[in-house]
């Protein structure tokens, strides 16, 4: 299982400045298919700079472990974030 990249990445409203909210399309490479999920996740960042990276919703109907999808999102999210490819507006 690998995640391709998270299309249509949009950020959500929010009135508190170390909590951003994101929703977007991801594409995961599944078992040599590709599936497309929609996904909304949060990134916290706390008084010392550490980031926490919550994915929020993922589809009911995965048929494959929700906890390796959960850490695959995180470690991609982390590198967007890291690349500055996630929108601040």
């Amino acid at each position: 299982m690998k995640v391709v990249e998270i299309n249509s990445v949009a950020k959500e409203e929010g009135y508190i400045y170390y909590l951003n909210r994101y929703t977007g399309t991801a594409v995961l490479d599944i078992l040599s298919s590709k599936v497309n999920l929609p996904v909304s996740f949060s990134i916290e960042i706390n008084p010392l700079g550490m980031r926490n990276i919550e994915i929020d919703s993922l589809p009911a109907d995965l048929n494959y472990p929700v906890m390796p999808v959960k850490k695959a999102l995180k470690v991609f999210i982390d590198n967007m974030y890291k690349q500055g490819e996630l929108p601040q507006v």
